[in-house]
């Protein structure tokens, strides 16, 4: 069920909401930044959710800024502990 509810919001996902999300959480993207991001979100969300996304992150990491992959790195673990709880 939750698999489902994920994909659709990450299928109607749009540049503009993660680019307002970033901003919201101290983050100005840039263009480049902004895509590799949403191409993550929407090529491997599932990695995220269910698997290891070590691997993606740490190519993350070799794309965007330092600061950028810290608040991503950080989002990342406190969004998987609050879905670990439910």
């Amino acid at each position: 069920m939750y698999d489902y509810l994920i994909n659709d919001y990450v299928n109607k996902l749009e540049l503009k909401q993660i680019k307002e999300f970033a901003f919201k959480q101290g983050i100005e993207l840039n263009s480049n930044e902004l895509n590799i991001i949403y191409d993550t979100i929407k090529n491997h969300w599932r990695t995220f959710v269910h698997g290891n996304p070590r691997p993606i992150l740490e190519d993350i990491k070799t794309k965007v800024r330092p600061l950028t992959y810290n608040k991503i790195e950080t989002l990342y673990v406190e969004a998987k502990n609050r879905y670990l709880k439910n």
